[in-house]
Order: C-alpha cells, then structure tokens, then sequence
C-alpha cells in the first residue's frame, strides 16, 4: 500500500512534500530533444535540514523587494490554460494526496516548461523546485526556479576550490497556489471572483518573452483585481506610515500623494508600479538615516506585496475604484474644501455631513489643530470689529 505523504514541522512551516527537478537548456541554444531534463524519483528527505532550509530561504524571499509578485488566477479559456491547471486544480481537490500524486504533477509541469522553453531560444533552465507545504496556518503548492552558481570553499588542505551551488538570494520564476483562497474562488459567484485571486508569481516579465515561458506553461493569468487594488494601495500605505512613529506625521500626506499618482497614472494610460510608491515613500524620510530608509522601504514593499493585502507588483490603474477613493474638492469665491469622500454622509454620525433640504454641510469631530485655527480666526475677528457685525 503507498504511503501518504509524511508532514515535518519547522517552527510556522509544515512541509508536506518536496522534490527538486531540472530543466536542462542554456540561453540561445535549441533544447536537446534527447536530453530535456533530470528527474529525480522520489520526495526528499522532509526532515533533512539541508531540504528545510532551501524551502524556508525561497518563502522568506517570496513577495520581497527584488522578488515581488503579480496576482490572479488561471486562464479561463480552454485554449490558452493548457492542461496544468487542471492538473493542479485535481491535486488540491485530494485531502491526501500521496507522494506519487505529487510526483507525477511535477513530472506533468516539467514537461510543459520544456514545451515552452523549447519554443524561446532565448530562454533557459535551471534547478525547479517543488513544494506543498503551510506556513503560518495557509496551505500553498510552490513552483519555482533557482539558478546555480560558481562559490569557493577551502579542501581539507585548506586549498581554494571551486564548487556549484544554489543560488537562495532571488527567485528567477515562480508560482504558487494558496489552497485556501483558490477554494473560496471555486465556491463564489460570478460576481464575487471579480475580487477574488488565489495566484501569484514571480517573474522578470508577464510576457511571451525568454522569460515569461514559465508563465505560460503553467497558464497563470495576471491583471485582475486592479479595482481592489486602486481603492486599497492608498489606506494600506497609510496604515503602514501610521504604525511606524517616525512615520506617523506624514500618513495622511503621504496618503494623499498616492492617491495624486494613482490619478497621473490613470490620465497617462500607464500602470501603477510598488517601485514608485516605494520611491515616493523615501521622499518623507529625509530626517531618518539612509539604511533605515531602505529598511523601511524595503518593509513597506513587502508589506503591499505580501499574500495578506496582495497589491500586485504592478496593476492597471481602475477608474471605478479611484473615483470612490478621490477627495471631494471645491474651490469657489470666498472658500473652498478638499476632504476625503470616506468622511462624507447624509446622517448626524458621518465626520461631514450634507442636508439636502437646506444645502449645507457640517464638519464634526473637527482635529484639535482646525479648532485652534477657527478659534484665532474667531477672535481675529473680533478684534478687528467685524466677528458680529458691530462697528
């Protein structure tokens, strides 16, 4: 009888199965048609700390500045997915599947990156790894490529010599499936899966290019949720500044400035990139010292990027969203505003309220700042002899 694959727990990771593959081209050469790939036959060793620690460096690295993701979902259209989706989709469909099962879906995706590869000259291979595994209570399924490269260590001679190794400080290409989300994707309507994606990966360009052959092969599609995202980026970067006490005073600014680019971006027909945002952070944090700016900023893209708020690495900027999230502004003779739609409303509980019978507008819950200044406007008035209309 086979046996179900073995779970080993590292501090917040559970690893279920891993297994390492390689694809064998190199860059501007055709494939060999005999010599495509190297497989290996069985699941490694899940309590070999060697194999834990490869699986905890390619998750930290995850989502990081350098290695941020785009977000989504499959192809929908028969013709462009490919069979590995639905390869997928079966495997977490299985409460157990056994490590055959595993296999046998890592050998499928091998293939079908071959096919693709083999179509870019271009494109190249490398060591591809595969893992199902939970960390932090989420349960994903992994795909991805590591590059190996040249390291020195000393003989026991204590002489240089040359060795080849896997390169953990960035993710080439990369996929990878959150179960729980892809279920909840599986079980909303129509309307629902508008804001809902299970997907993400990692790659130097989403394209039909040397690179974007992994993509392809496994039929990921990117660009939804540009909506979600639009009317999310400007409250999570604020949240993020508002957290962070030498950040704390320039939230609301900075927030505001997020919101004028999102509106460039839209006006110019270009996207809306992390690396900007992350440009623009750096900008109200002349005062703090270099490394901690880009300790922060580097934070600040992980945070946005990360699988709990999933702003894509780049989106689409989406009208709809950006005109729920556009201030209210107005500037006329005599006064003008400009506040937030999200404070704006029709009952006695909204911080700005409108009464349509008599056309008016009421500030409450005014900040200590704006009293003081309406308070000295006030008594200026007085002063001068003009507050109450007495000579």
């Amino acid at each position: 009888m086979e046996k179900h694959l073995r779970i080993i727990f590292v501090a917040d990771l559970t690893l279920n199965s891993m297994i390492v593959h390689e694809l064998l081209k190199d860059a501007k050469k055709p494939m060999n048609p005999s010599k495509k790939f190297k497989f290996r036959d069985t699941v490694l060793d899940s309590s070999n700390e060697i194999v834990l620690k490869i699986i905890n460096e390619i998750n930290d690295l995850y989502g990081k500045k350098g290695n941020s993701a785009y977000y989504g979902i499959f192809k929908q259209e028969i013709t462009e997915r490919g069979p590995i989706p639905n390869a997928i989709e079966h495997f977490i469909a299985k409460k157990k599947p056994t490590s055959q099962e595993f296999i046998d879906l890592t050998v499928e995706i091998m293939k079908k990156l071959a096919d693709e590869a083999e179509e870019q000259l271009w494109s190249s291979g490398g060591v591809i790894v595969f893992a199902d595994y939970i960390k932090d209570g989420v349960h994903f399924f992994l795909v991805t490529m590591i590059k190996q490269k040249e390291g020195i260590r000393l003989s026991a001679k204590l002489e240089p010599e040359l060795l080849e190794q896997l390169d953990l400080t960035k993710i080439n290409q990369a996929a990878r499936i959150n179960f729980d989300k892809f279920l909840k994707y599986q079980n909303s309507s129509d309307i629902d899966k508008n804001d809902l994606s299970y997907l993400s990966f990692i790659s130097t360009t989403a394209q039909q290019t040397a690179s974007g052959y992994f993509i392809l092969a496994l039929g990921c599609d990117k660009g939804i949720n540009s909506n979600k995202a639009t009317k999310n980026l400007p409250n999570e970067v604020m949240k993020f500044f508002s957290r962070h006490p030498e950040l704390k005073n320039h939230s609301r600014d900075f927030k505001n400035e997020v919101v004028n680019y999102l509106e460039n971006q839209i006006g110019s027909g270009k996207p809306a990139k992390l690396s900007d945002v992350a440009s623009m952070a750096i900008k109200h944090m002349t005062y703090i010292d270099e490394d901690k700016r880009e300790e922060l900023s580097s934070t600040l893209i992980s945070y946005l990027n990360s699988e709990e708020i999933r702003i894509p690495v780049e989106f689409n900027v989406n009208q709809a969203g950006l005109n729920q999230i556009l201030n209210v502004k107005y500037k006329g003779e005599g006064f003008s505003f400009n506040f937030e739609k999200a404070l704006l409303g029709t009952t006695g509980d909204a911080d700005i309220c409108y009464n349509s019978e008599n056309q008016s507008l009421t500030f409450s819950k005014l900040p200590k700042e704006a009293i003081k200044h309406i308070e000295a406007a006030l008594k200026e008035k007085e002063t001068i002899g003009t507050g109450d209309g007495k000579d």
